[in-house]
């Protein structure tokens, strides 16, 4: 699991001349709609607010790190795999 530090890494390394402050809101605004749904669905289930907010809370984490895998650390795995691929590749080549 990838801390903070190596996140921000990927993210600079993924994003590099792409970096958009439009790009940056829409990744903020997905995670806060996300978080929305996840709090109307609490309140649909007509949870007590305890519940909701433990449900909100728990689900925090997940939706975060589940954004920045799709967004940053899957395309450098991709990226890793090709690149693996192409080196066994010109092995068997050779």
């Amino acid at each position: 699991m990838a801390d903070l530090l190596n996140i921000l890494l990927l993210k600079d390394r993924v994003n590099g001349d792409r970096d958009n402050i439009f790009l940056i809101l829409f990744e903020k605004a997905f995670i806060l709609i996300a978080l929305l749904v996840v709090l109307l669905i609490g309140i649909a289930l007509e949870l007590p607010p305890w519940a909701v907010g433990v449900l909100v809370g728990g689900s925090l984490g997940p939706i975060v790190y589940g954004h920045y895998y799709v967004i940053y650390i899957r395309p450098l795995k991709k990226e890793q795999n090709l690149d693996e691929a192409t080196q066994q590749a010109k092995r068997k080549r050779m």
